[in-house]
């Protein structure tokens, strides 16, 4: 049998970090620590730095936290484990890591030590120095610094230092792409040749620095090449876009104001200079003060048009007034005229924080280097339930020296666009892709932790990102694992028994390192089988919806007895058949005599019901379907022609021949003659292949001859009979038809399942509660539980806390009737 091609769409990006820091002074080391290694690694620069106040998150911060969608938090709080859930819950980090610091150790190392090692920046370096078309001029100098220099701020804050490891690479693998310029003190690091390599050169100090790098434009320091052809979100404002951004103060806020507010440049101008973040005291410095001045003359290309325009920039700050702000300003402007300075107090360190438009509009964008493509997505095809896929790259990676090319340069993510194999979507041109929730963890049923290299290399936790996609991580010359694609129930179950996959922070203290899953044990119900068993009989949840929830079709099930209404109208039925057979007596059912009178009664309904399968005719189908044709043509008024009139009612009538057509070959309904011998009385079914010209009693083996003025007759399914009548499944694809309706990306589900929340429970096999249905609505959890009517919402409380304990997004009550004061009166209860 040939086998459907999957598409995967993937993309290559930089391994995405949030850093949590409490806003005070302590944390200064922090974020030096932060910067220093972000600056080390591709895209750092884009990383964010989230301020927690009294051990929580700044709360402007918690939306761009969420449409930043980190692939790691390295969090210097020490977050409550009810926090800890709620980020794993809500951002689903494929780790979320606490830096452990002992209370009474001064001096412990604060640099960041995660789980993974990303991609190093020194593989952005041969694509800094491939030669510019403008001036061909080739070979980076790239910033470095050393001793006393290493701890200057302004340097370290705005271009950062290189690392060691790629100092050392420049001298071997790297010389041909750049040199280094050092700003060493001149009475420090001497002799200089033993230090300093022929190749690199030095300056004194940082007024020194500036005035070089306004006239050489190729010295770049780590920050810019660190942000070099980053896919990250573009959060575009004028405010921030138009104007070269100089932060003016030391203190803790300022620092991540400035860190943060990078973000807000447009993507095209990353790897230029965009910001610097100055202290306070450098401004006390005439000498520094000119050197900012000629460096902003040559370095800022800032300005508010695109397309040119006088060049502008801004001075910030959160620790100066308005009026020192104003008087800094006079200072750095003097007499230049080329350059538009402005200046904004800041109040507070969520002033950079992008408003909920534009978190809405964002996108993932990567910017130009030269004038290569921004394409992320690379299209492949795979057959079967196994990927098995070629990794995508970063494009930068094709300049870096084939001796570079290997898994110790770091990993970065790769996030897979997957299309899905059983689709749901209720449009023809529209296929369902794989978008997998957050709250519910289903990714170990596509891939388990894994290794890039063995047997020692670093575990990697697959994660999914922000907009439902699988996120994996891989290397250079490392192949991606193996990804199953499982089938819905297996996911689902998979996040119910295995979900809560995640290490607290007290991991090492705890006798039990990981936490409780959400229950033991998950599997089908009776319901749950059955209404599996309908869905593969109609083939999918369109054809079943538009059969089971369409007026006239329901009428028909009614008259075959196969009403979903398996409580209230049975229960009605069955009072009204007691009150007749036993009339005002007073029932005692201690009395032998009346509790067996009372058991016939049952035993015969239940009987009748069982074996009395009835048929309908064509005729009878049609006189129903006129009837409801003619109630429509009452209802909506039509201004046609008599001829154009009768032609419609034709035209519905051929198709309630082809929807008779069209169940009959998908099996709900059996074509065929009911006979009743005229001898015996016994009533059999002739399937219209066993029909012959003579029709012979399987009873007494009376012969009669075919009919020939009959009209076809048809009998249900039983199965679906039973399944509407037994198991109340009509409901379910009733409440899946009305959230089918609205999505147009992703939806798939789960029918009945029973839960068994411990293993008690479980060893028993008596579960403790069911979930109708369980809906993976575009990546969010929707569990609903499903009643015909308001009667049999019995209790709304139970099932409050039974969602609690499962955790769904949203916990849902679907019932199949108008709303109702009663109803209302229930739903608060379960609120």
């Amino acid at each position: 049998m040939e086998q459907t091609q999957t598409q995967v769409l993937s993309r290559a990006r930089p391994i995405r970090f949030a850093f949590f820091v409490a806003l005070d002074e302590a944390s200064h080391p922090v974020l030096d620590a932060i910067f220093s290694y972000a600056f080390s690694i591709w895209g750092g620069r884009f990383s964010l730095i989230v301020p927690f106040v009294n051990g929580e998150p700044h709360p402007a911060y918690v939306p761009w936290l969420k449409e930043f969608d980190p692939d790691f938090i390295y969090s210097y709080v020490n977050l409550t484990p009810e926090k800890q859930i709620h980020f794993h819950e809500s951002i689903y980090p494929s780790s979320l890591q606490y830096h452990w610091k002992a209370e009474d150790d001064e001096h412990t190392n604060v640099r960041p030590s995660p789980s993974v090692s990303p991609l190093t920046v020194d593989t952005l370096l041969p694509l800094a120095s491939v030669p510019s078309a403008i001036d061909g001029v080739h070979r980076a100098r790239l910033l470095g610094a050393m001793r006393n220099m290493e701890r200057n701020r302004f340097i370290s804050d705005s271009f950062g230092f290189a690392p060691t490891r790629l100092r050392n690479l420049m001298r071997s693998h790297l010389s041909e792409s750049g040199s280094m310029l050092y700003v060493i003190p001149e009475d420090e690091m001497q002799p200089r040749q033993r230090y300093i390599s022929s190749n690199d050169t030095t300056v004194p100090d940082v007024n020194s620095l500036l005035n070089t790098m306004a006239t050489d434009g190729r010295i770049i320091g780590v920050a810019q090449l660190s942000s070099l052809l980053t896919p990250r979100l573009s959060l575009g404002d004028h405010r921030w876009g138009e104007s070269f951004n100089i932060v003016v103060g030391d203190s803790v806020e300022d620092r991540i104001f400035y860190w943060n507010s990078r973000a807000k440049m447009p993507a095209w101008r990353d790897g230029s200079n965009v910001d610097l973040c100055i202290a306070r005291l450098n401004f006390d410095d005439p000498l520094f003060v000119n050197a900012l001045r000629d460096f902003m003359r040559r370095r800022n290309h800032v300005s508010g048009d695109a397309g040119g325009g006088q060049n502008r920039a801004t001075l910030r700050s959160l620790s100066l007034s308005q009026e020192e702000l104003l008087l800094l300003t006079e200072r750095i402007k003097s007499d230049q005229v080329w350059i538009t300075y402005n200046y904004e107090s800041i109040t507070s360190v969520a002033d950079c924080v992008p408003d909920a438009k534009i978190l809405e509009h964002a996108s993932l964008l990567m910017g130009q280097h030269g004038w290569r493509s921004q394409n992320l997505w690379r299209e492949s095809f795979s057959v079967g339930n196994e990927l098995r896929l070629t990794s995508p790259e970063p494009e930068h990676m094709r300049h870096v020296p084939t001796a570079l090319v290997s898994p110790s340069s770091g990993a970065w993510a790769v996030d897979m666009d997957v299309e899905r194999a059983l689709d749901h979507s209720p449009y023809s041109n529209v296929r369902h892709r794989w978008r997998l929730p957050r709250r519910l963890r289903v990714t170990s049923a596509f891939l388990q932790d894994y290794q890039i290299t063995e047997p020692h290399g670093e575990i990697f936790v697959p994660r999914v990102s922000g907009r439902g996609l699988l996120t994996i991580f891989t290397a250079a010359n490392v192949a991606l694992p193996k990804i199953n694609l499982p089938k819905d129930y297996d996911a689902i179950v998979t996040g119910l028994q295995r979900g809560r996959d995640w290490l607290p922070f007290d991991r090492y203290s705890s006798a039990e390192h990981r936490l409780p899953q959400l229950c033991c044990r998950s599997r089908k119900s009776d319901a749950g089988l059955h209404f599996w068993g309908v869905y593969q009989l109609f083939g999918g949840v369109n054809v079943a919806r538009s059969v089971l929830m369409h007026e006239f079709w329901r009428r028909q099930l009614e008259d075959y007895q196969a009403t979903d209404q398996r409580t209230d109208a049975r229960h009605e039925i069955m009072q009204i058949k007691l009150a007749r057979r036993i009339g005002s007596r007073a029932i005692d059912l201690r009395i032998d005599s009346q509790m067996r009178t009372l058991s016939d009664i049952v035993l015969q309904e239940a009987d009748s019901i069982r074996t009395n399968v009835r048929s309908l005719s064509w005729a009878k189908f049609k006189a129903d379907f006129d009837a409801l044709s003619i109630r429509y043509d009452e209802r909506n008024p039509s201004q046609q022609s008599d001829d154009d009139l009768k032609e419609e009612r034709q035209w519905r009538i051929e198709s309630l021949r082809e929807s008779v057509q069209t169940l009959c070959r998908l099996g709900v309904l059996h074509q065929g003659y009911e006979n009743r011998c005229r001898k015996c009385l016994h009533r059999s079914w002739i399937a219209i292949n066993d029909l012959k010209g003579q029709i012979a009693c399987e009873v007494c083996g009376d012969i009669r001859p075919a009919p020939v003025d009959s009209p076809w007759q048809f009998r249900l399914n039983g199965f679906l009979r039973e399944s509407l009548q037994r198991h109340g499944v009509g409901p379910l694809f009733w409440v899946l038809g009305r959230l089918q309706r609205h999505n147009v990306s992703s939806f798939w589900f789960e029918g009945p399942l029973n839960i068994y929340f411990d293993k008690a429970a479980d060893d028993l096999e008596k579960a403790d509660t069911d979930i109708d249905l369980t809906m993976i609505d575009n990546g969010l959890v929707r569990m609903c539980e499903v009643k015909q009517s308001e009667r049999n919402f019995t209790d709304p409380t139970q099932l409050a806390k039974t969602m609690a304990k499962l955790r769904p997004d949203v916990a849902m009550i679907a019932v199949m009737e108008e709303d109702s004061p009663a109803l209302q009166r229930k739903y608060s209860m379960f609120c």
